[in-house]
């Protein structure tokens, strides 16, 4: 049993090597998301999507460690929790894994805030740019926009953002 005690010690530092790259990751496409470089997006959305499959492996073979152990967990990948799995390991190793556990819960709220902020992001890029669209196309008024002189607005002035002919 001492084996597979030490391949899910193992297994729990692969996960942050895993969960670090992925914060990475998060952190290169915040920055391609201010730049707007849509295929190195497509690339780390690529790499993230390959981080994520490597992890769904771990959690596997961190539930056939525990089952090679003897350590009964009624998980599957769907309902892996890494808490649990932590209160499955017998007491007298439990304490090398806290370290590990609290470095995976740390990563894992980083993981978090930062998929919300790019999200955020994206939401908030995507709103101006519909807005500004809006606006150019005059979509939300019956009346003209272009009167042959230029942009007019509601009120029949000029508008200064619109001033070129097209």
């Amino acid at each position: 049993m001492q084996t597979q005690i030490e391949i899910l010690k193992d297994l729990f530092y692969k996960k942050i090597m895993l969960y670090r790259d992925l914060v990475e990751c998060l952190k290169r496409e915040r920055h391609l998301l201010i730049k707007t470089d849509i295929d190195a997006l497509w690339e780390i959305s690529d790499h993230k999507q390959s981080i994520g499959a490597r992890i769904a492996a771990v959690r596997a073979e961190m539930l056939q460690a525990l089952s090679e152990a003897g350590i009964k967990h009624d998980m599957d990948a769907l309902s892996f929790r890494l808490s649990t799995v932590l209160s499955l390991i017998p007491g007298r190793d439990r304490v090398q894994f806290k370290k590990a556990y609290m470095s995976l819960i740390s990563l894992e709220g980083e993981i978090r805030q930062r998929s919300r902020d790019n999200k955020l992001f994206i939401e908030q890029s995507l709103a101006f740019l519909d807005e500004l669209v809006t606006i150019i196309a005059n979509t939300n008024k019956a009346e003209p926009l272009y009167d042959g002189a230029g942009c007019l607005d509601s009120k029949g002035h000029k508008n200064l953002l619109l001033h070129r002919e097209v």
